[in-house]
């Protein structure tokens, strides 16, 4: 009779193991799911307040963000250059492997220090450089 009993109790057993390889496979599925679906937001590092535009458009291909503030300075991957560094523009743009810049800048920029970053960005190799704007 007894051995009856100690029968019974490992079939019990057998039943409540749960497997844990298909669920680390479903995880890791899950994660390059997600990984490649991502899409990772550019940005310069600074704030700015953008001027508002009907004709914005968003950028879908890689780009440099470089960015204006309001107070001049010009900010190109999380540090401030001069408004006249070409060389920093061409090395950021290559470590992108990127020709577009898109210039964020703030709507009290003058226009003559916007022309001039721009006219560095095309210096720098930049093939398009466009300006960012707020959807109205």
């Amino acid at each position: 009779m007894q051995r009856g009993v100690l029968t019974r109790r490992r079939r019990e057993r057998a039943g409540a193991v749960i497997e844990m390889a298909p669920l680390i496979d479903m995880v890791f599925i899950l994660l390059i799911f997600y990984i490649v679906s991502t899409s990772f937001a550019q940005d310069t590092g600074v704030l700015v307040n953008r001027p508002e535009s009907r004709s914005a458009r968003p950028v879908t291909t890689r780009y440099l963000p470089v960015a204006i503030t309001k107070m001049g300075t010009v900010h190109v991957a999380g540090r401030a250059i001069s408004p006249d560094d070409a060389g920093t523009i061409e090395t950021a743009l290559n470590d992108l492997n990127a020709r577009t810049v898109v210039i964020q800048a703030d709507r009290e920029v003058p226009t003559g220090l916007l022309l001039r970053v721009l006219d560095t960005c095309k210096a720098g190799g930049a093939e398009t450089v466009s300006v960012a704007a707020l959807p109205r």
